[in-house]
């Protein structure tokens, strides 16, 4: 009986850990450390939740001439290319202090989920947006909704230190 229980709770957290291998949290933890600090944007499109590849504008040291642009799929940086990174200097975005982040992409999809139910909606996939506007402010998640068949829904922008729900004009209803 106890070994019952115990594969009953194995089997349960299989699919967690799975989960996780592809979610934002996962990638930013595996970066190489010259750009763990350096993170101003980390985004995909396609997630139902977890991409498989993720996208990520980053920079190499202090300087704002050294930005690049990462790709990342199953864990592996796939391509690294300098830019100019003209958006995110201009955007004013910030390095994304990854030890604020309590909410992983998995957590703002499932939020995101709540939200649909509540306004009797199916989310069938999300494109999301990690990023930190300053030094002193919060990492937000942007995640924008589409139905099954790929139409638009709206947007939520989350804060990803606890998921309190900033903006929303996909889903009016509260869960």
């Amino acid at each position: 009986m106890k070994r019952l229980s115990l594969l009953a709770l194995l089997a349960c957290l299989l699919p967690l850990s799975a989960a996780g291998e592809n979610g934002a949290l996962s990638v930013l933890n595996g970066l190489p450390a010259k750009y763990r600090d350096g993170v101003l944007k980390l985004s995909a499109d396609n997630a139902d939740p977890n991409p498989e590849t993720w996208y990520l504008v980053a920079q190499s040291g202090t300087d704002d001439s050294n930005i690049h642009n990462l790709t990342l799929s199953g864990g592996q940086i796939v391509s690294d290319r300098r830019t100019i990174g003209l958006r995110e200097i201009f955007g004013q975005a910030g390095p994304v202090e990854i030890a604020k982040i309590a909410v992983d992409s998995q957590d703002a999809f499932d939020i995101v989920q709540r939200y649909a139910r509540a306004n009797g909606r199916i989310v069938g996939s999300v494109s999301f947006a990690l990023q930190q506007k300053g030094g002193s402010a919060a990492p937000v998640w942007s995640v924008w909704c589409y139905s099954p068949d790929g139409s638009y829904l709206g947007l939520m922008r989350l804060l990803a230190t606890d998921g309190t729900v900033l903006a929303n004009d996909a889903f009016p209803g509260r869960p």
